[in-house]
């Protein structure tokens, strides 16, 4: 990547932290976002930028965007051997529900992010599990591709970490080299060349060498790894122009909103008033003018009309993102194709993210000698809520009591209409219904019969 490339993602990636983060994230960026107009001191540049508001539309979107991702809560499956990830799958002790709404927050907002899986280094017993590391958009410094057996994978991997070499921020490398998966650091000197520290770690599973790099980058167009344009970008550049109106505005109306006294005519100095008010009394001499300075212009109305025209521009950016709610006039069925058209974005996060983590856990079940085909996650696509009403139910019992479906198919319809869970299987609410001592024996004239 070269080094234009590299700076122009980090500014996006920085514009978009600060505009999740709020107005005072913004503000305390100063003249990077909102230039000091000209001939403004600084005391009273810290004033106007204080004066404006910023208008928090992508802070508002993402929450919203992630509550509808994970609605329902992720199913996740593991084998025995893997069992303890559910409670502790990252570096940083994070669970697995924990880690998916990451994923999902961040590829949303950022448009990439890295997991890596990984042993521990030190301590590793025969018990031990693997864990997932993970890396930001910004923490993802470089990569490249090649052709492994005919398939495009990743070679090279530069990751920023938080560790230091004697005040150096260390660098991350993952390479395959002659097919071998390899670890390494390095820092860079005062001359921005590289310094290899420590030593080369080969990483292996079972004492065998790995052939591929078990790092995965995410986004919401898919796996591949390459560079994406953040999702958020054109929603948080049209709210740091919605902010810089503010200020302008505030500005003005402060300059312009309170009436000016003004005299005209010869004064002595012990004449001058230098009080204003009802309880003021001006003794002037005759023929002195006296009148009051308002703004009546339209310049302030103008910039209103601006600001209303941006604040549209970024309801269109993201909140029909949010419309997950049914018109009075429109079935469930319609609301979800209109839905999935509308969160197009939302429907690739959750794909993606579901994908990833999939692999990895898959890898991770390998690593262990566990049955790969265990290992899932699965997150709901049921964006809008679509609980079956008392008539379907209805109708759904009937289909069942005439023999047309099974009480298995049935359960599965009620779960997709939200009356059954959905990370519980037949199985499982038949051995609950036995133990509530309830009848599960087939009814006469259905097709369980």
């Amino acid at each position: 990547m070269t080094r234009a490339r590299w700076d122009r993602l980090q500014a996006q990636y920085h514009l978009i932290r600060d505009c999740i983060s709020g107005e005072d994230a913004v503000k305390d960026q100063g003249q990077l976002y909102v230039p000091k107009p000209d001939g403004m001191t600084t005391d009273n540049y810290n004033h106007y930028l204080d004066r404006g508001c910023f208008y928090g539309a992508p802070a508002m979107t993402l929450r919203a965007l992630v509550g509808l991702a994970l609605r329902k809560d992720p199913v996740i499956n593991l084998p025995p051997r893997l069992e303890a990830m559910r409670l502790n799958a990252t570096y940083e002790n994070a669970p697995m529900q924990v880690l998916v709404e990451d994923m999902v927050r961040e590829v949303a907002a950022m448009g990439r992010f890295g997991i890596l899986l990984d042993f521990p280094a030190d301590g590793a017993t025969a018990n031990t599990v693997p864990h997932i590391s993970t890396f930001r958009a910004e923490n993802i410094e470089d990569f490249e591709t090649g052709f492994v057996r005919g398939r495009k994978v990743l070679t090279r991997v530069h990751l920023a970490s938080d560790e230091d070499w004697e005040g150096a921020d260390v660098t991350y490398e993952l390479i395959l080299e002659a097919g071998v998966y390899q670890f390494r650091r390095f820092v860079r000197d005062q001359h921005q060349n590289r310094v290899d520290v420590g030593e080369i770690n080969i990483p292996t599973v079972n004492g065998q060498p790995l052939d591929y790099i078990p790092f995965i980058m995410v986004s919401h167009e898919g796996l591949r790894p390459e560079h994406v344009t953040p999702p958020f970008l054109s929603l948080c550049k049209v709210a740091i122009s919605h902010f810089k109106n503010s200020c302008d505005r505030e500005h003005a109306i402060f300059l312009t909103a309170s009436p000016t006294p003004w005299i005209a005519g010869s004064i002595p100095a012990n004449k001058v008033p230098h009080q204003i008010g009802a309880g003021a009394v001006w003794t002037l001499p005759e023929g002195t003018e006296v009148g009051m300075l308002e703004f009546t212009g339209s310049g302030v109305a103008a910039m209103k009309e601006i600001m209303e025209e941006k604040s549209e521009t970024m309801i269109s950016l993201g909140a029909r993102m949010l419309s997950s709610t049914v018109n009075r006039n429109e079935t469930i069925d319609t609301a979800t194709q209109r839905t999935r058209s509308e969160l197009a974005l939302l429907h690739g996060v959750v794909v993606s993210v579901e994908a990833g983590l999939n692999r990895l856990l898959r890898l991770a079940a390998e690593w262990v000698g566990a049955n790969p085909d265990e290992a899932s996650v699965t997150l709901s696509r049921d964006f809008i809520e679509s609980s079956m009403e008392p008539k379907m139910i209805e109708q759904q019992m009937k289909l069942y009591l005439s023999g047309i479906i099974s009480r298995a198919t049935l359960h599965e319809n009620l779960q997709k209409g939200e009356i059954v869970r959905a990370d519980r299987s037949w199985e499982d609410e038949k051995d609950m219904i036995e133990t509530d001592g309830g009848d599960i024996s087939p009814i006469i004239g259905t097709r369980d019969e």
